[in-house]
């Protein structure tokens, strides 16, 4: 069995076709399932440890314990509407292939992210900032993304189905990945925190957060209004605005 798992590790860097024609063939996948989740494991935890390079301390920790756990509950979340999707556009496979194939796609994604590390680590140690360190990483994730959904897109085919079935799927893990990651935060860790906690408040979401990001750095600041609450901490200006508290 460990060599099985060894060879569909190599066959995740190396050979994405060889890794969905194993999903598509069904069979035994526990090799399949073994590799891919160690790879996702890995990965995603040296890649949130590396972002929270940025902040340093119990931060390291957090990073590598949540990334993981977001891109877990992201698969759990879109296997069944893939697996839907699929079904519906006339391309359906077994259930189990489903999930490896799936499963193997975000491993491979991970790698990516493994592979992409030292720009991270690189970026921060140059004194890159927070807002401009939060698009670095959304950057990425699409890298990595672009990456688990070609071995997708070899496992449901090349052909004109086949790129609207991805297509499909690639916006609901687009919105599904990024929530969930959303709900984990921070990974990196705002400069203006006095301590680190490991789940922030809810607050907004994901994709007001990355335009808030994309605006912050370029310079352009844009206050959010919290009247009530901030009132009552006399945290407010005059016009009754609270400041960007990440400037």
């Amino acid at each position: 069995m460990n060599t099985e798992v060894l060879q569909v590790f190599d066959e995740l860097l190396r050979s994405p076709r060889a890794v969905a024609e194993r999903s598509r063939a069904g069979g035994d996948l526990r090799p399949l399932f073994l590799a891919a989740l160690s790879a996702l494991v890995l990965g995603a935890g040296v890649f949130g440890a590396t972002l929270a390079t940025s902040r340093g301390g119990l931060q390291l920790l957090y990073s590598g314990v949540k990334l993981p756990l977001a891109m877990l509950a992201t698969m759990l979340l879109v296997v069944p509407a893939f697996h839907a999707i699929a079904a519906g556009l006339g391309r359906p496979l077994a259930f189990s292939g489903m999930i490896g194939l799936t499963l193997a796609a975000a491993g491979r994604g991970a790698l990516v992210l493994v592979a992409l590390s030292p720009v991270i680590w690189l970026s921060f140690d140059r004194g890159l900032s927070y807002h401009p360190g939060v698009l670095l990483a959304a950057g990425c994730y699409a890298l990595a993304g672009l990456a688990a959904l070609d071995l997708v897109l070899r496992g449901v085919g090349f052909d004109a189905r086949g790129f609207a079935i991805v297509s499909l799927f690639a916006g609901v893990l687009l919105t599904t990945g990024g929530q969930a990651a959303w709900m984990l935060r921070p990974f990196l860790g705002r400069p203006s925190d006095a301590s680190v906690p490991f789940l922030r408040h809810r607050e907004s979401s994901f994709w007001d957060a990355l335009q808030r990001s994309s605006l912050s750095s370029v310079g352009v600041y844009r206050a959010t209004r919290r009247v009530s609450s901030a009132a009552e901490e006399g945290l407010t200006t005059p016009r009754g605005e609270v400041p960007d508290e990440s400037r």
